[in-house]
């Protein structure tokens, strides 16, 4: 595991900011490692929000795993309390292509910086130390959903993740509340498909028992 080095916290940047920095550095590659280095003491919110918010652009198949992976990783140090960011050296040096970074973000920034004016710090009781160890959990469960090959199963849970991790970012009660009844509603979308399988299946069943 790797301790990763927080820089004193720069309070004039936002999370916008500190996005917006990320698609000019000199490597055509960027490096989970730069990412946790730029967000230093926000890195948990922060590198939930960024890592959700990059799965919401299309890869290819399997490539919402990658994301998902340090997502995991990240949520359960948040439900143990972790004072600071640790992952494997070889998850750091997971990377991606900077000039897909920079056109993504380009699209995103404008909306995030719309919405990121709305946040601020509320409801402490939903942001403190206990409510970590739930979110935490509930981040864990949303990027194992979002790893799946489920139909749109990406988008909800990736979107939901985004919220959270601006809540946690902002410590923003109100954005938890929001995060919870995303969870709520991709549990739902989740059952339904899932029953929906379970039914074509069974029916697949029955019409071979017919020919028989």
């Amino acid at each position: 595991m790797t301790l990763v080095p927080t820089p004193p916290p720069d309070e004039s940047r936002t999370f916008s900011d500190v996005l917006e920095s990320l698609g000019y550095g000199e490597d055509p590659k960027l490096s989970l490692r730069e990412m946790v280095e730029a967000f230093g003491e926000r890195g948990f919110g922060a590198i939930i929000l960024m890592l959700s918010l990059m799965a919401l652009i299309p890869w290819p198949p399997g490539g919402k795993a990658v994301f998902s992976v340090p997502i995991i990783l990240i949520a359960a140090e948040l439900a143990l309390q972790r004072d600071k960011v640790w992952l494997p050296r070889w998850l750091m040096k997971a990377s991606v292509s900077r000039a897909t970074y920079l056109s993504a973000s380009r699209k995103i920034l404008p909306r995030l910086r719309r919405i990121e004016r709305l946040t601020r710090p509320r409801l402490p009781i939903l942001t403190g130390e206990a409510a970590d160890v739930v979110v935490g959990i509930i981040c864990i469960l949303l990027a194992l959903m979002m790893a799946m090959p489920v139909p749109f199963g990406d988008a909800l849970p990736g979107l939901t993740l985004a919220i959270f991790g601006l809540g946690i970012i902002q410590r923003d009660g109100v954005f938890i509340i929001a995060g919870l009844i995303g969870t709520a509603v991709c549990g739902v979308y989740l059952t339904l498909v899932w029953a929906t399988v379970v039914a074509i299946i069974h029916g697949i069943a029955h019409w071979f028992g017919t020919l028989f």
